[in-house]
């Protein structure tokens, strides 16, 4: 049962809405500070905007927070931001929000080099307290994947669980595993998943490429579900995008096809009410699009949009 629609980091509907950023030598404490404001008032307005517009879910960008796993950024912007960061929270829980956040290729888990592990805990680390001082319960997630198998998939996931397991509370309550469209697929993140003790975002375009089809697409999606404790995850999420037309394997196009969304949710669990982020590259004109079209979703068949 389909509850929430939301779409990832940027909102082109509203102008100057997208975080601003700088080059690392122009990165100084005032120069961040100010970007730092002006990403958060912008964080807020997007909020707005979805609420406006009867949207609950939604991916913050990393980029919220210039640098904000890197050295260079000394500043304690969860403590001089205190008052932002507060109003953006109780905005948060008084529309039942769910936000999350998706750290980029770089991060690293299963890297065999120390430093690029190193740097991938740290970026972890900033996402987990971005998610925190924004007040969520730890259903607001990190999504995460496996990252590199360096000609080794065994042992690449065995080093990704033994990273997740070194992990801080704060931080491994929130992760996620994503499966990928070439390295590591659904039954691969399960184990992976499984064995550190975190739940599974099941991407359906990622399995359709790395599988050659859906066939077996009810039961990944139940074993998937199965992974979301409620009481630390909250209920299921997905990621569902449409293949882009004469690209890779796995390119997002720019609106979801609607005719296979529906199809998608004919086979769905009707008796598990999931969330699903859109990574169409239009965005919330995707998610507007596609509600339109897709209008009341019988109940007992694939449930209801939440409006």
């Amino acid at each position: 049962m389909l509850r929430r629609l939301g779409y990832a980091c940027l909102c082109p509907s509203l102008p100057n809405s997208s975080p601003r950023g700088t080059i690392l030598r122009n990165a100084t404490p005032e120069r961040l500070r100010e970007l730092i404001g002006v990403n958060l008032e912008r964080l807020g307005r997007v909020l707005r905007f979805n609420v406006e517009h009867d949207i609950q879910l939604f991916r913050i960008s990393s980029d919220v927070i210039p640098f904000g796993s890197h050295p260079v950024n000394e500043i304690p912007w969860w403590d001089e931001f205190a008052g932002v960061l507060a109003e953006l929270a109780a905005y948060i829980r008084a529309h039942d929000l769910r936000v999350s956040t998706h750290p980029g290729q770089y991060t690293v888990l299963s890297a065999t080099d120390p430093k690029i592990l190193a740097a991938s805990v740290r970026d972890l680390a900033y996402q987990a307290r971005l998610l925190d001082a924004l007040g969520t319960h730890t259903s607001h997630k990190i999504v995460i994947h496996v990252g590199g198998a360096y000609g080794d998939k065994p042992s690449a996931m065995a080093r990704w669980v033994e990273a997740v397991k070194g992990l801080p509370a704060n931080v491994r309550d929130r992760l996620v595993l994503e499966n990928d469209e070439r390295l590591f697929g659904a039954d691969d993140v399960l184990a992976a998943a499984t064995a550190a003790d975190v739940p599974v975002v099941f991407d359906v375009l990622h399995h359709r490429v790395y599988t050659g089809g859906d066939a077996d697409l009810p039961d990944m999606l139940r074993r998937a579900f199965a992974t979301w404790r409620p009481d630390r995850d909250g209920q299921p999420k997905i990621h569902y995008s449409t293949q882009a037309d004469n690209q890779r394997p796995g390119a997002h196009a720019h609106m979801v096809d609607f005719a296979e969304f529906r199809a998608f949710l004919d086979v769905a669990p009707p008796e598990i009410a999931f969330d699903c982020m859109l990574e169409a590259k239009a965005k919330e004109a995707a998610l507007f699009g596609l509600r339109d079209a897709l209008g009341p979703i019988e109940t007992g068949r694939a449930g209801a949009i939440a409006r």
